[in-house]
């Protein structure tokens, strides 16, 4: 199940800049690490101004979803104590509390399923989210409501920057303007396809006695 989220960003999907810079680091010099996949429906672009920098931020604002490449994780829960070591009971149920190790960090397990997040907002590294602003710029050029459509499978690599790493993709859907009523429209008519009967199969003819004759 998608997790809701105000903004899609690599970040969202578990990898940070510490996550990206250490699996980078094990990489040979021409190595990527799949960050995951993100798709979207571009309907405008989204500007904030930090107001301590001064520098302008602009995001994608739409609908979207991203799939990472890494798990989602959840606490391991047990049943809290008192100084006794009783359990603490609260409406004839005992309290459960997020289980620590001995160094106090949190005890996870693998859930076996993808990071999903879901959001209304997304940011992607500089040069791609160019390349989907320019996509909707043209759209918008003829039809002022035109919406765009992307797909992109996210990586990181090294590089020689203070970070250590840059992002690059692959496209999966080219930026293109497209009518979510046309894809609708599709969708349904896809469907009423399918839910129509099979047609009967038509009854074998007997030749007639001229036919036959004629062979």
């Amino acid at each position: 199940m998608a997790r809701l989220s105000g903004k899609l960003t690599a970040k969202s999907l578990g990898w940070d800049r510490n996550a990206i810079g250490a699996a980078v680091g094990k990489l040979g010099d021409n190595g990527r690490v799949h960050l995951g996949r993100i798709v979207g429906m571009v309907a405008d672009i989204h500007t904030t101004v930090n107001e301590t920098t001064g520098e302008i931020q602009k995001g994608l604002k739409g609908q979207f979803r991203g799939v990472s490449s890494v798990n989602e994780f959840t606490p391991v829960m047990v049943e809290a104590t008192d100084d006794n070591g009783a359990t603490i009971m609260k409406d004839g149920k005992p309290v459960m509390k997020a289980k620590r190790d001995a160094n106090d960090v949190p005890v996870t397990v693998d859930t076996g399923k993808a990071i999903t997040v879901t959001a209304g907002r997304c940011y992607l590294p500089g040069g791609l989210q160019d390349m989907i602003e320019g996509s909707l710029t043209t759209a918008r050029a003829s039809d002022d409501k035109a919406t765009v459509q992307f797909g992109i499978d996210l990586f990181a690599i090294k590089a020689a920057n203070a970070a250590g790493y840059s992002f690059d993709a692959d496209t999966l859907i080219e930026a293109a303007d497209v009518d979510p009523l046309d894809a609708l429209l599709t969708s349904a008519t896809s469907a009423a396809q399918a839910a129509l009967p099979a047609p009967d199969e038509a009854p074998a003819v007997e030749p007639t006695k001229a036919a036959t004759k004629a062979k």
